[in-house]
């Protein structure tokens, strides 16, 4: 006999639903409104617009006004415009709405087929933080389940379970649980059914987990029933009443059928005071209700019909058996068939029908049999598919060691250059921070040296002032005064003498003026004043119009500068000298020529002292400036002074 759907099976197909709706935004626009939505925005060709809108309607109409055949034909007729929508998301979200308008409309092959190309897209997006793109595999394991495609329903439980524990969703990851152990009791594979739901018995204690958990001990009760396990049976169903009774949140739909069950397993154990509880509970929920889900009214009718038995109605509870036959030909659901045999068997062999009893005994273990040989079978479909699946991920495994270990291989060879590298790297570091500080040692060295010859040089300068004033100024004036006393007549001429030499004797201390008149000014002066105080052919070319150069440091460049002058007044021999300024992008450049006797750099640096050049070392150390002199014997001297821009 050809098995499908077990009605825990199909509770739970509903409740994942409704978990899945729950994890989406809940709009509170009316359906009218969302229906307009979505005709304007097609119109108007704007396709993401109508298929946010179309999700939103079409799960409406599936979940809250349980119009199925309408969502599945608003969904078929916007599959043209979906390759020209760029939102994932609201893809996914039509993949899943779609199938699940076609499995509640029972078209499950139309609905597989919608999954598959979902499966294909979501393959093709390779973005598994998406939660529709678990939910696809979960959908497409119920619908191959539906349609007996037992090995096809496993993987696909399996992959739905592999990316809901990668995105860290519990909730569904236990509905996964749930779903993979309903399958197995679907084809009295048991031992697996426990084995998955052993997870969701661990976490189940949470409130959030309440429906799954009362889900799983009810499916556990029903496995109990088919392998005579009257205690476990009972345990389960205790537990399935404990979460109902600790959340009022609970599912309606779980907490009908939990009613179902207890009171449907207390009337066979025959204890009548707790079915008629329960059925009473059960019956004020659903006795003036025209149920639309058929498997719910399966479940109202056995447990009408097992309580009517007890309460030895017994042609009340052959009705109910009856009709529970009639709703099973819509839903086909193998194990409630059994319990409706073995049900109809009792009441008859109670009212001594042997031949009506014994007839529907046979039916029971006629279809308990063919149960057994299709789960034997099933069973080794499935290990042999595991087998398979262990085979690939065990080649996948050598592949990836494969590939660990060359990469293993690469990362030696690269760690070998990695480490060359940084040791080159480390003894560059070294040496640049040995010759830092040898720098810095040495510029230590020049300052001190600088500040001592700095006094030296204050104490020289004092001295030749003071001998000048003693020695010129001081007998000027003692001539004048002698010759005012003698001759009591003006001598203009030896005081204008004595003026001059008091002016030269200031501009060597200070230049005139210098703060006013700025350096390249008082350089200019100074090379007139050299021009009309020397044989020597003095010149000057001056390029920069605006010095970038600190204020502070333009008197050190001036005395640079000068120093340089008296040096090729003092000891050039030239008859022609050039000062030129010019300027780069990051320096100010000042280069004194002359085409004097010239010297040779190279010899010792005594040599350049004695020229009178330690200074401008002293002073271009001192400003971070570059010095560089270019002598040639016979062929004069160029020095050339650099000076970084600010």
């Amino acid at each position: 006999m050809k098995l499908l759907y077990l009605r825990v099976y199909l509770l739970l197909m509903f409740l994942v639903s409704f978990s899945a709706q729950a994890n989406q935004t809940q709009d509170t626009v009316s359906p009218q409104k969302l229906r307009l939505t979505y005709q304007e925005a097609l119109a108007n060709q704007s396709y993401n617009k109508a298929l946010k809108a179309l999700n939103k309607l079409g799960n409406h109409l599936i979940f809250n006004e349980i119009k199925h055949k309408d969502s599945y034909i608003l969904f078929s007729g916007f599959k043209p415009y979906l390759a020209k929508c760029t939102d994932i998301e609201e893809r996914a979200r039509f993949y899943i709405n779609y199938a699940e308008a076609a499995t509640y409309a029972q078209d499950y092959k139309g609905s597989l087929k919608i999954l598959k190309e979902g499966t294909l897209f979501m393959e093709q997006v390779k973005d598994s933080s998406l939660y529709e793109y678990g939910y696809v595999y979960l959908k497409a394991a119920e619908n191959t389940n539906k349609l007996n495609m037992f090995s096809e329903s496993s993987l696909y439980f399996q992959k739905a379970e592999t990316l809901f524990t990668h995105q860290k969703d519990t909730l569904m990851l236990l509905w996964t649980k749930s779903g993979l152990s309903t399958l197995f009791s679907n084809y009295a594979i048991y031992d697996k059914a426990a084995e998955e739901r052993e997870l969701i018995f661990k976490l189940g204690n949470k409130d959030k987990y309440a429906q799954v958990l009362a889900i799983a001990h009810l499916g556990a009760a029903s496995d109990a029933f088919f392998q005579n396990q009257s205690d476990e049976e009972l345990y389960h169903i205790n537990q399935a009443l404990k979460a109902n009774s600790k959340h009022s949140d609970i599912s309606e739909i779980v907490n009908i059928i939990t009613l179902a069950y207890a009171s449907t397993t207390y009337a066979r154990h025959n204890d009548e005071e707790k079915s008629n509880y329960y059925f009473k509970q059960l019956n004020q929920k659903l006795e003036h209700k025209d149920n639309q889900i058929p498997f719910i009214n399966s479940y109202y009718k056995l447990a009408q019909s097992q309580n009517a038995l007890l309460n030895t109605r017994f042609k009340d509870a052959e009705k109910y058996a009856q009709q529970l036959l009639v709703n099973l030909n819509k839903v086909n659901d193998w194990q409630a068939l059994a319990r409706a045999y073995l049900l109809l068997a009792e009441i008859n062999e109670q009212q001594k029908n042997n031949l009506k009893a014994l007839h529907y005994f046979k039916e029971y273990v006629s279809l308990k049999d063919s149960v057994n040989k299709a789960a034997s079978r099933k069973k080794f479909a499935y290990v042999q598919t595991q087998f398979e699946t262990e085979k690939k991920d065990l080649e996948i495994i050598r592949n990836n060691q494969d590939i660990k270990l060359l990469q293993a291989k690469n990362r030696i060879v690269n760690q070998r250059y990695i480490f060359g590298g940084i040791l080159i790297v480390s003894l560059f570091i070294l040496i640049y921070i040995w010759r830092l500080r040898l720098y810095a040692i040495k510029k230590a060295k020049l300052q001190k040296e600088f500040a001592r010859n700095l006094i030296k040089h204050l104490e020289q300068e004092r001295k030749r002032i003071a001998g000048e004033l003693h020695d010129s100024i001081g007998q000027n004036l003692l001539l004048i005064k002698n010759n005012l006393m003698l001759h009591k007549e003006k001598d203009t001429g030896l005081v204008e003498q004595t003026i001059n030499e008091v002016r030269n004797m200031s501009q060597s201390l200070h230049p005139f003026q210098f703060e006013k008149l700025g350096l390249l000014t008082s350089i200019e002066h100074t090379i007139q004043n050299f021009q009309r105080n020397s044989t020597i052919f003095y010149s000057e070319d001056i390029q920069v119009d605006n010095l970038k150069i600190e204020k502070e440091k333009e008197i050190f460049i001036y005395r640079m500068v000068q120093e340089c002058l008296a040096n090729v007044e003092k000891h050039s021999q030239a008859k022609a000298c050039r000062v030129e300024v010019t300027e780069t992008d990051t320096y100010i450049k000042f280069e004194i020529k002359d085409n004097g006797i010239g010297f040779d750099v190279s010899e010792k640096m005594e040599t350049i002292n004695s020229l009178g050049l330690k200074n401008l070392k002293e002073r271009a150390a001192f400003l971070g400036s570059l010095v560089d002199i270019n002598s040639v014997k016979g062929k004069g001297t160029t020095i050339t002074i650099k000076i970084r821009k600010n």
